[in-house]
This record gives C-alpha cells, sequence and structure tokens, in this order.
C-alpha cells in the first residue's frame, strides 16, 4: 500500500510540496485540497492582469488542470478543509456545494497561505475588493470591465496597493491612494523617494498619507466613498490592500504550536511541532537572515522555497531517507514598479533594525543607472543600513527607473554573506557605460559608508 500525502492548499507553497513529493516518491499518493476552483497560479501577476496587459487569466497558471493530474497530483477544487485530527490523521471538510468529506494522511501539509485583512468597517458592498486569491482577480476586471468605474479608493501603501495604484490609473481612473503610514511601502519616506511621489502627483493621484479610515459610505449595496480622519473621498471601487495575515486557524485548532506572530511555528525543515506534520509558505514564521528573529514573511519566493523543502522532507520520508534540504531564512527582499519607477528593499529598514536592537545608522547616496555621458543614463537612489560596531549592512533600498533589481540582488546577497560594507565596496563589479558607471551605486553607497563610519 503505497504512502499518502496530503496537502491543504494549491497555490506557490502547496504546488511546490506536491511537486516535490512527485519527484523525490514517485510511488506516493498526492491529494491537495484547493478551497477555490484554481490551483498552481501567480497572484503576484494580478495586478498586470487586471490593467490588460495579461489577456486571460488562464496565463497566470503555472500549470493547467490537465498538466497537473497528468504529473500525478490529484488536486480537489472546492474542498475546504474544516479540521484537523493529528491523533487520527485524518482531514475533514466540506466541498462548496456543501458534501462533506473526510480523508485519511500518512504525511500532511499545510499551506494555507494567507489572507486579506478586512478591518472592522468592512460591508459586503458592491465595489469593495480585496486581493488575494486568483478569483479575487478576475471579479475585479470584469467589475472593472462591466461597470467602467472613474473613481478608485486604494487603501493601503504596501506594495499590492502601489501596483493597484499604477494598474488603476493606466486604466483611466481618478486614483486616490489612502494610507494609515506617512510613507510609502513602510519606510519610504518623501525625501528619499521623491521622485516616485512626484510622478504619482504628476499622474494624477491623489496622495492621502498618514489617515485612518473611518469607514464607507454606500448607496444601494454599492460603495460611494471612504471617510478617513483627514476627508471624504469619492469612490466608484475601492481595494483594501491593508495587510496579509496567516490562515493558521486550523494549525491553531488542531493543537499546533503557534510563533509570536500568529503564524505556525516550524523548524527550518518545515516540520511542526506535530509529528507528520509540516507546514510552508504564507502561513508560517521563518527566520530572518539578518535578525536571526523568527518573522511572518509572505513573499512568493518564500512561499515556493519552503514549499519546496516541506515536499522534500515529505518524500524522503516516503522513501526512507533523511532529506538535506533546509530553509536558510530570508531578507524579506522584494521590487515594485510604480509608473516608471521602481521601488526595491532587502534586509532591514533602519527603523527596523532599531526595533531588533541593533545600533544602526544609515548612508545615502544619489548615483546613475550608466555612465553619466551615456545616453538614457538615469538617476539611482540608494540607502543601506550599517551596524558601526561591526560594519556589517543590515539592509538596503533603492528607487529608480532602471537597474535596481540586479543591485538589490546583489545587496541581497551580500547579506546573506554577512558581508560588511568595506567588503561590498571591494567586490569586482562588471563595468560598461551603457550598463553602470565605473563606481557602481552600490560601490558607491558602501564607500560612502566605509568612510564616515
Amino acid at each position: 500500500m503505497c504512502a499518502k500525502a496530503v496537502i491543504i492548499g494549491g497555490d506557490a507553497a502547496g504546488m511546490s510540496a506536491a511537486a516535490q513529493i512527485r519527484r523525490v516518491a514517485p510511488s506516493a499518493e498526492v491529494v491537495v485540497f484547493e478551497k477555490t476552483n484554481y490551483a498552481s497560479y501567480s497572484s503576484c501577476g494580478m495586478p498586470y492582469y487586471i490593467a490588460g496587459d495579461i489577456a486571460s487569466h488562464e496565463d497566470l497558471l503555472a500549470l493547467s488542470k490537465q498538466e497537473i493530474a497528468e504529473r500525478g497530483i490529484d488536486v480537489r477544487y472546492g474542498h475546504c478543509v474544516e479540521e484537523i485530527r493529528p491523533g487520527a490523521r485524518r482531514v475533514t471538510g466540506q466541498t462548496r456545494d456543501g458534501q462533506p468529506f473526510v480523508e485519511t494522511y500518512d504525511y500532511l501539509v499545510l499551506a494555507t497561505g494567507g489572507s486579506a485583512i478586512r478591518p472592522s468597517w468592512w460591508a459586503e458592498w458592491e465595489g469593495l475588493f480585496t486581493l488575494r486569491s486568483l478569483e479575487d482577480g478576475i471579479a475585479l476586471r470584469v467589475f472593472v470591465e462591466v461597470n467602467r468605474p472613474r473613481r478608485a479608493v486604494v487603501i493601503g501603501a504596501g506594495f499590492v496597493g502601489l501596483e493597484m495604484v499604477e494598474s488603476l490609473a493606466r486604466l483611466g481612473m481618478e486614483v486616490t491612494l489612502v494610507g494609515r503610514s506617512s510613507h510609502l511601502l513602510g519606510d519610504f519616506d518623501r525625501a528619499f523617494a521623491a521622485p516616485v511621489y512626484d510622478a504619482m502627483h504628476h499622474c494624477g493621484v491623489k496622495l492621502n498619507l498618514a489617515q485612518s479610515v473611518q469607514g464607507l459610505v454606500g448607496h444601494g449595496g454599492r460603495v460611494t466613498h471612504v471617510e478617513t480622519d483627514g476627508g471624504r473621498w469619492e469612490a466608484d471601487m475601492v481595494l483594501v490592500a491593508t495587510g496579509l495575515e496567516p490562515s493558521a486557524g486550523l494549525a491553531r485548532a488542531a493543537g499546533l504550536e503557534m510563533g509570536g506572530s500568529g503564524a505556525i511555528a516550524v523548524d527550518d525543515r518545515m516540520r511542526t511541532s506535530r509529528t507528520g506534520i509540516w507546514a510552508a509558505g504564507d502561513c508560517v514564521e521563518v527566520q530572518h537572515v539578518v535578525s536571526g528573529q523568527k518573522v511572518h514573511m509572505p513573499l512568493a519566493l518564500t512561499a515556493n522555497r519552503t514549499g519546496r523543502i516541506a515536499g522534500d522532507q515529505v518524500g524522503s520520508a516516503v522513501v526512507g531517507r533523511s532529506s538535506a534540504q533546509r530553509f536558510r531564512g530570508t531578507a524579506g527582499t522584494l521590487i515594485t514598479q510604480v509608473l516608471d519607477y521602481a521601488m526595491a528593499q532587502t534586509g532591514m529598514s533602519l527603523s527596523e533594525a532599531k526595533r531588533a536592537g541593533f545600533d544602526a545608522v544609515s548612508f545615502e547616496r544619489e548615483s546613475r543607472s550608466r555612465a553619466s555621458y551615456y545616453p538614457g543614463s538615469k538617476t539611482l537612489k540608494t540607502r543601506i543600513v550599517v551596524e558601526p560596531r561591526t560594519r556589517r549592512l543590515l539592509g538596503a533600498q533603492m528607487v529608480g527607473e532602471e537597474g535596481v533589481v540586479g543591485r538589490i540582488d546583489a545587496l541581497a546577497t551580500a547579506l546573506f554573506a554577512r558581508m560588511t560594507v568595506d567588503e561590498v565596496h571591494n567586490l569586482d563589479l562588471a563595468y560598461a557605460p551603457p550598463f553602470g558607471p565605473v563606481y557602481d551605486a552600490i560601490i558607491d553607497v558602501c564607500g560612502k559608508a566605509a568612510l564616515e563610519l
């Protein structure tokens, strides 16, 4: 009798785990319970699908339903698991049409992801959206195509909110961005990210930062206004992008250990506190590579990577061998496009570093994406965070029209290597005028830090 692995959740972490189990243990039975009608899709691509850059939602699917089935993975769509019984090694739940189901398992992977935060003032009104599942993205695009809204309010100035500001503005809407923080993307203040703020202003985006939403106003079951402590904003549609919370209720009810963030506690093998149960993706806590602290970091690469590790652990257990796969930590590296500008960060901001107990300082530098004399050269702004005592690099932020992604990736690599600013300053980086100046932006800013520390 072959071993059975059950996975709860069919997005990035869940399908990565399923695929890896099939690679390592081809004889294993792999069952995935997915509460929506879609699995293995790119949630990061949804703003571009809504904007029309991506023609069909099917283009966001990494694997079609047929391809998943051909790989020997039994995905059961529209199945919502409601209870885990670790002692009996079984899960129970309901289908979308109300039919109960029971499934036993030998190995269990929790990939329940995260849920879009719905504030206390949430109302089930037409025109009010969150953006988490592919079904959310499809519903939002259909609404836009059918209703042709003129005014949109985006609540939340994180990367989802900013990407949607761009998408909706490109569709010709009058966009108002409301954020509780006084900065974009957490710690991108106006002085550092001035080009982004200016571009949003010139594009007609109304920025209302440092404002708290008090409630919504609607008429006939449809949202019409957003009320904040700074004013009332008209809206034909509203997107709430105030963050993501781990979907850990099943694990908590089953008696699994929770982390301080409210996400599931796991070790570097993605093992939970219960033997035979692993967890991965946006529902778990992972170690921050800089601080060493456990954090909830819902990012696509982290979800895919932790899912693959969980799958490797399960597959190896099925075939009776030990897996060498371990999760080495996250730096929280991300990048987002806002109009003509890329905003990127890795590691810790200055405020985050201080909260983590570091005696940290920051350095900024304005550089060029190419040699200054080369046609098309653009301004790059870089901010790094450093621990003076050890001279260790703790984090970085970048803003620019080009050349951001490769440089933030290099700085992320430096964080994993625990490099000092002196070591980064002395890196042997490629040079040619079309790609960068002799002293690259990251060498430039680290050189400044090395000189002034």
